[in-house]
């Protein structure tokens, strides 16, 4: 599971889904899930706040915003300035 810390979680889902991504669970502004067919790995959203609150460290965050993905789909940038890029193969 990898679960992201967001500000708005509908607003980064509406942006996932617009992308292809299957929601598969989802409680309302809170938490969101997204199916994964092809990968082993599923993609989560939390509440920043919430999220940060559970892992006991800042919400502000001062890690890495980048993400390597093995797809096709291309790189990209979400609404929390999440950097999706491809791995090179």
């Amino acid at each position: 599971m990898l679960q992201l810390g967001v500000a708005d979680v509908a607003a980064s889902k509406r942006f996932y889904v617009d992308r292809g991504f299957a929601a598969t669970k989802s409680f309302g502004g809170k938490y969101v899930e997204f199916a994964a067919p092809s990968s082993p790995v599923k993609l989560s959203l939390y509440k920043r706040r919430a999220l940060a609150k559970v892992a006991g460290v800042s919400p502000e965050g001062t890690g890495s915003h980048r993400l390597v993905i093995g797809s096709d789909a291309g790189p990209f940038t979400d609404p929390d300035g999440f950097v999706w890029k491809v791995a090179s193969t």
